[in-house]
């Protein structure tokens, strides 16, 4: 097993910052859809978030700017989640469960397109 190192510790605190936001992110989509699968990855030296949900699709989810106060960015982000689960025709209700199985998808497993046509 290898070690991670930084080089500076200007790196090791965006690291950490960038955990922090992930768990921040994922613990607000988990909130307001619980029972859906998600993925974030928070790059602080851009500037923004990758959010996707693995059980629906590796290849799309949403990009959200995490410069912002923390309503604003909690909106934001509960919104990219609900859009990436209407793209594929699944309910944003919080109680809402599986509808995943039903999205058309190709020889490797993912999702052919978004409900918009993508």
């Amino acid at each position: 097993m290898g070690l991670v190192t930084f080089s500076t510790p200007d790196e090791a605190e965006q690291a950490v910052l960038a955990d922090r936001m992930c768990r921040w992110i994922g613990s607000v989509l988990l909130r307001h859809y619980p029972n859906r699968q998600w993925f974030v990855e928070v790059s602080m030296e851009g500037g923004v978030a990758k959010i996707q949900s693995p059980s629906i699709s590796n290849n799309y989810g949403f990009v959200v700017h995490i410069d912002k106060p923390r309503e604003a960015l909690e909106r934001a982000v509960v919104r990219a989640g609900g859009e990436l689960l209407e793209r594929f025709g699944l309910s944003r209700e919080r109680a809402a469960v599986g509808g995943e199985e039903a999205i058309e998808r190709d020889i490797r497993g993912e999702a052919i397109h978004a409900a918009t046509g993508i």
